[in-house]
């Protein structure tokens, strides 16, 4: 007899589309549970995130009432977690506590169940987690086979459940099956049996774990038509049934209450194996493919591959600026809340609706490339951050704070309207423009940057192709993509991001030279020379001898960017000096969301072109029902074009519009010493 532990992990990201849920529902969830309810005898952990269990409440409460159904009668026992999918290692440990607490009391309050144990948001572990969980009353979470196997781990499979303390404080580790998770549910069911059947000869009385994500079931490719419409779950919960005699299923806390640990593990940091790939830089991932490959072909792999691990999941916070400011601004709201001496709770729930996972990080899945799951994450910070200046009461504030923790400070302007924050230190740049009623940064731009996959050529496998031995997974799948026109960006896309042209070179030329006629002032040094009042002035020095300061000046619904540049010497030619601004409404391609120039003509945010001699150029957003009015106080030429990035998803490679790059530049003639403009962005309601 071999105890089957199945615990299946169902989570939608905050943000994502409402018809992603529709059909995440229709075709997964629903299914799953329907299924299963026909075979009273079979049970299973399950685990909902609380972006799912929002939106049922919400939109399908039919689903939560069969789903405390099947708890009262025993068949399924929900697994907590961090309540909007956080990974809890990356947020400070009273938001931990804060996200536990509230999946457990979801599950009290709704089915008068306290959940014991809990989903580890992608399996990612590090040693003090145990000290988190332990203190927060989790008495087991699930890891990936994986995790002990680096701890040094050789047997054949690991079974059962093993603790893990830190500090004096333990909890217990659940060990998912690698078989199990390659099989279910990409080969036949009767595979699946045999392996169960196998370990019940070999590992009488043992417990296996399968534990892994629900959309496998019907909402990854080909997985509808596969599991669903032709049968595969129904089958193999038919074949458990059939094969109960050696194959029992109990739920984790059935098995974790009857049995004592089979010993104590102490896991090093770590997550399952593609993660640690993707978290790496491109160079590192192209070097340990070609490892895994040499491995590979000398039949060395299996023995080596728990000793040969990528990076971790911080690292993504170091391969994209991006992240990282997100990650901090997020810890920078949680610190706001955390000083405040009276509750406030609604703006604790958007701060931890902004720690969900999903954006964050890159890797099979779209993540962070996806600009609506940025946006969610920024809508709720810039909410809490609007409730929290309500309760303090304050309308406008100037700050100088390292809100990016890169021990140099950043500059932050914020009013009832509007949320600036300026980076000395990165070309006296702005990292985040947020618009407060509308909840939307921006500033939100993803840079065009190198990826491992960029350079991979398309595998064997075909999308959809399936056969008698079941269907490929996402991670087989053959994607096509052609990189041969990518263009990689040199700097973020900040705005106020300054360039200089040589004689001869245009911005045009941005997207094609990256020669010597293209200065690039995005690393210059800014100090902070004055603040007062809702204003700062921010100088550095350039090459070429030449003194640059900007004046950003915050009003109620304007910013006011003033530029001076002083030359120490007369200019010996003639040179273009031109800033770029990086904005996004969010699509690129939408009859809502457009330019509108001086003469009113009306362009689509993906438009790339140039316009000379122009003082007056305006962002229209239909949705958010704003203006943004870009405004010189000189004669401007402007070049335009979208930024597009390419990247991997489960189905192919995608073009996402990320944002827009506006660079406004001006002639500076030979003999020239001084230049001097002003950039207002002047927000307007429609």
């Amino acid at each position: 007899m071999i105890n089957l532990l199945l615990a299946i992990h169902n989570h939608q990201p905050v943000g994502n589309f409402e018809h992603v849920f529709k059909m995440g529902f229709e075709k997964c969830y629903w299914p799953i549970i329907d299924t299963l309810k026909n075979f009273p005898k079979i049970k299973i952990s399950l685990h909902h995130s609380g972006p799912l269990l929002d939106w049922a409440k919400n939109n399908d409460p039919s689903y939560l009432k069969e789903l405390v159904r099947l708890i009262h009668a025993g068949q399924v026992e929900p697994l907590g977690g961090g309540y909007y999918e956080p990974i809890l290692a990356s947020i400070p440990p009273r938001d931990a506590k804060g996200q536990l607490a509230m999946m457990r009391q979801f599950w009290n309050d709704e089915a008068g169940f306290d959940c014991q144990g809990i989903w580890m948001t992608e399996r990612i572990w590090e040693p003090s987690m145990a000290t988190v969980l332990a203190e927060n009353g989790v008495k087991y979470t699930i890891l990936d086979d994986e995790h002990f196997r680096a701890a040094g781990k050789t047997d054949e499979f690991i079974l059962n459940y093993y603790l893990t303390e830190r500090h004096g404080k333990t909890t217990a580790v659940f060990a998912s099956d690698k078989t199990l998770r390659y099989f279910i549910p990409f080969k036949m069911p009767e595979d699946v049996i045999g392996h169960l059947n196998y370990l019940a000869d070999k590992y009488p009385n043992s417990a296996v774990t399968y534990g892994d994500d629900g959309e496998k079931f019907g909402m990854w490719p080909g997985t509808f038509e596969w599991v669903i419409e032709k049968g595969w779950l129904k089958k193999f919960l038919t074949l458990l049934s059939e094969n109960s005699a050696k194959i029992r299923t109990s739920t984790l806390s059935e098995f974790y209450d009857a049995n004592s640990p089979s010993g104590t593990v102490y896991l090093p940091t770590c997550s399952y194996h593609e993660m640690g790939e993707w978290a790496m830089p491109p160079k590192a991932i192209q070097q340990f493919e070609t490892l895994k490959e040499f491995l590979t072909n000398s039949g060395r792999w299996e023995h080596a591959k728990q000793f040969v691990r990528g990076g971790y999941w911080d690292n993504f916070l170091t391969k994209y600026p991006e992240s990282n400011y997100m990650h901090k601004r997020m810890i920078y709201v949680s610190e706001r809340l955390d000083k405040q001496s009276k509750d406030n709770p609604e703006a604790r729930q958007a701060l931890y609706r902004a720690q969900c996972n999903c954006p964050y990080w890159h890797g099979l899945f779209g993540g962070l490339y996806l600009n609506y799951l940025r946006h969610a994450i920024y809508s709720n910070l810039i909410e809490a951050d609007r409730m929290l200046d309500a309760a303090d009461k304050k309308k406008e504030r100037l700050e100088v704070v390292d809100i990016d923790r890169d021990l140099s400070n950043e500059v932050v302007l914020s009013n009832s309207n509007l949320f600036a924050v300026l980076k000395p230190n990165r070309g006296g740049s702005m990292i985040e423009f947020s618009h407060k009623r509308a909840g939307l940064n921006l500033q939100d731009v993803l840079a065009r940057r190198e990826e491992a996959y960029h350079s991979k050529k398309a595998a064997t496998a075909k999308q959809g192709d399936n056969s008698s031995d079941g269907i490929p997974s996402i991670h087989d799948i053959g994607k096509t993509i052609d990189c041969g026109k990518v263009v990689y960006d040199p700097c973020p896309r900040y705005s106020f991001l300054d360039h200089i042209w040589k004689t001869g070179s245009t911005p045009e030329h941005e997207e094609t030279d990256k020669s010597a006629n293209i200065i690039n002032l995005c690393h210059l040094n800014f100090e902070m020379a004055s603040t007062r009042g809702m204003q700062t002035t921010l100088i550095a020095r350039g090459p070429g001898n030449f003194e640059i300061a900007k004046t950003y000046t915050l009003e109620k619904q304007a910013l006011n960017v003033r530029y001076e540049l002083l030359w120490q010497k007369p200019l010996e030619k003639e040179i273009r000096f031109g800033t770029e601004l990086n904005l996004t409404l969010l699509a690129g391609h939408d009859d809502g969301r457009y330019y509108l120039d001086g003469k009113n003509e009306r362009q689509l945010m993906d438009y790339a072109g140039t316009i000379s001699g122009v003082r007056e150029l305006s962002l229209i957003d239909e949705y958010f029902k704003f203006a943004l009015k870009i405004s010189t106080d000189k004669d401007m030429d402007v070049w335009r074009y979208p930024v597009n990035t390419i990247s991997q998803s489960e189905s192919g490679f995608d073009l996402l519009y990320q944002g827009s790059c506006i660079i406004w530049s001006a002639l500076v003639p030979k003999g020239a010493q001084e230049l001097a403009f002003q950039i207002r962005l002047e927000f307007t309601d429609r």
